[in-house]
């Protein structure tokens, strides 16, 4: 299976800049790029931060530019990105019972498990109780199958300063739950 994960394109309405750069042009130019060499891959992984300040115009932007990608796309939020924003751009990505963007997504290589690690005005990753409780029953309905999660936030260092600042907090509370899960 090939899949395309793109992460933080952090789009701002047209026709503003963001560090003197078109954040939709460059997804433009991606997106163009995958229509054109990876026509073949299964779908797109969008993992957070899609909007810069989660402003409706934004999530139009990015909206549009998703209309021109020719295989599908799977979309989360990051610390960026609004919720009820998003949603009204998306209505049809999926929510969980508590209205987190967590879904699970059937491949021919095993389950991808959309994570939603984002919390209003906070930086750094959240994954609550509601949201642990609801991955351990995606991850009871999944045994035996291989299990991807993807979420915006990593929950361990990865050498950017930045990043590991803003890291899942709560990262050795997932681990074990990976690892009682195989």
């Amino acid at each position: 299976m090939k899949f395309i994960h793109i992460t933080d394109p952090h789009i701002v309405p047209a026709p503003r800049t963001l560090c003197a750069l078109d954040p939709r042009a460059r997804l433009d130019a991606a997106i163009a790029d995958i229509n054109r060499h990876h026509a073949d891959a299964d779908c797109v992984v969008m993992t957070g931060d899609l909007a810069y300040l989660g402003e409706p115009a934004a999530y139009e932007g990015l909206r549009d530019v998703l209309d021109s990608l020719t295989i599908p796309c799977h979309l989360l939020v990051g610390n960026h990105d609004d919720r009820a924003n998003f949603r009204n751009a998306f209505p049809a990505t999926p929510l969980d019972e508590h209205g987190f963007v967590q879904y699970v997504v059937d491949t021919e290589a095993g389950a991808f498990v959309m994570m939603d690690t984002m919390e209003a005005e906070a930086p750094q990753g959240v994954y609550c109780e509601r949201r642990f409780e609801w991955l351990e029953q995606q991850l009871q309905i999944l045994a035996g199958q291989p299990v991807f999660l993807f979420l915006h936030h990593p929950p361990f260092d990865i050498g950017i300063r930045s990043l590991d600042e803003s890291r899942l907090p709560d990262a050795e509370r997932l681990a074990r739950l990976i690892a009682a899960h195989g």
